[in-house]
């Protein structure tokens, strides 16, 4: 009898544990890049010289330094990570070697913590140099001037900063950024 009370006062006392509220998002943003990104490298073409990169790589710490500043914390996806609004970040690189510039693009579609697209944005941006003078931090610039103009439209969206700002309503669960490559997008009209 005795061994029952104490094995019922364990299991209570453990059942108490074991109540435990939702999973709480890590971040404001979280950013989401195709593993497509990392692993295929595109071309500048230039007449004597081509510049072969992986746009990943160079855009991953502009992306996290500018939107961390205009947004507020942001975080690159990775297993299990949650946040009030999933970023997933398609970037696009063309080199003008007549004209020595670099155009940027950045097409961004935004999710809720939930996983329900909302928005989609772009910004583009054009920056004079020249590929044969440190090719890496002219593209890093590029990409910068574009995703300023991403965050800007994201910050003039009231539902979106509210969405960051406050999360999502406890009705709803939160979507690990990892499956965002599975959910739906926007649907055209």
């Amino acid at each position: 009898m005795k061994k029952r009370v104490i094995g019922l006062v364990a299991l209570l006392f453990a059942s108490c544990l074991a109540h435990a509220e939702g999973p709480q998002p890590a971040s404001k943003v979280a950013v989401y890049i195709s593993p497509y990104e990392y692993t295929n490298e595109i071309k500048l073409w230039h007449f004597m010289k081509d510049y072969w990169f992986a746009q990943g790589p160079l855009i991953e710490p502009v992306l996290t330094k500018t939107l961390s500043a205009r947004l507020g914390d942001t975080v690159m996806c990775e297993a299990g990570v949650t946040a009030n609004v999933l970023l997933w970040v398609r970037p696009k690189m063309f080199y003008n070697p007549h004209m020595r510039n670099f155009y940027g693009t950045i097409n961004a579609t935004i999710y809720t913590g939930s996983g329900r697209a909302i928005a989609s944005y772009t910004g583009e941006s054009r920056l004079s140099g020249d590929l044969d003078i440190l090719p890496a931090n002219t593209v890093q610039a590029t990409y910068d001037l574009a995703i300023q103009q991403v965050a800007d439209k994201i910050k003039a969206d009231p539902v979106i900063t509210r969405l960051i700002d406050e999360g999502l309503p406890d009705s709803e669960s939160y979507t690990p950024c990892a499956m965002i490559a599975i959910l739906p997008g926007l649907k055209k009209p």
